[in-house]
């Protein structure tokens, strides 16, 4: 179940960071080299749970298209380090693509060196332009480890009911933005299931404001606000 949970709460930290593009690629998070943004997360309970520090590291462009990378360094909440790694982003014809990829826990394969580990994903999309009452495309990926030619393990991870629900001002420690509300389903099955909802203010220029996850129920499980922005 802690795995699950981790994969979760990186899947709403990736998608507030990733964001949106304009036509012109005008991202909606920070996308200037060195720049370093700070979320900060809590439980239900306003207790403080960790911290994720992200920087650009690296501004790619081609042609039409753009590639970022985005380190990123996972605090628990005495401040110790507890993972971290780099992020792939692109943007090409004005349409911003996620690989999927990125969303699977490193340390979780790192615990099956060795063994075979094949992964199927689509892109996560976000289209140029946006508006309230828009629907996105689905996401997914499916990884199957296995040894010996055994099945081991086999994850399906999915991300779908995606909608821009509005624009909205949102306030946290940072400041004030104008942002892109948008909600979404994420569902993960190893040997059993769990559905998180997640609902996310985005500002451009800016990223994930405010990401806050639900249980199927539709009760409050946790939130991350931005705490810093440089």
């Amino acid at each position: 179940m802690k795995t699950l949970l981790k994969i979760a709460a990186l899947f709403m930290m990736v998608l507030g960071y990733g964001g949106l593009f304009a036509q012109d690629c005008d991202p909606y998070f920070v996308a200037s080299e060195e720049a370093v943004r700070e979320m900060t997360s809590y439980d239900k309970k306003d207790k403080l749970t960790g911290t994720t520090i992200q920087t650009v590291k690296k501004v790619k462009i081609d042609g039409n298209k753009t590639e970022w990378t985005i380190g990123v360094i996972s605090k628990d909440k005495k401040g110790k380090e507890i993972s971290s790694g780099d992020l792939q982003m692109s943007c090409e014809d004005g349409i911003f693509k996620m690989d999927m990829k990125n969303f699977i826990n490193k340390e979780m394969l790192e615990s099956f060196e060795g063994m075979e580990i094949t992964m199927d994903a689509s892109d996560l999309d976000y289209p140029a332009e946006l508006s309230p009452g828009q629907d996105l495309k689905d996401g997914h990926i499916t990884v199957k480890i296995a040894n010996a030619g055994i099945n081991v393990m086999t994850m399906d991870v999915k991300i779908y009911d995606r909608k821009v629900e509005a624009i909205e001002d949102m306030t946290t420690p940072a400041g004030t933005f104008s942002c892109y509300k948008m909600s979404s389903t994420i569902e993960t099955k190893t040997m059993f299931s769990m559905v998180v909802k997640s609902t996310d203010w985005i500002a451009k220029n800016v990223g994930s404001v405010r990401s806050e996850s639900y249980d199927k129920n539709g009760k409050l499980t946790g939130y991350t606000v931005l705490t810093s922005l440089k």
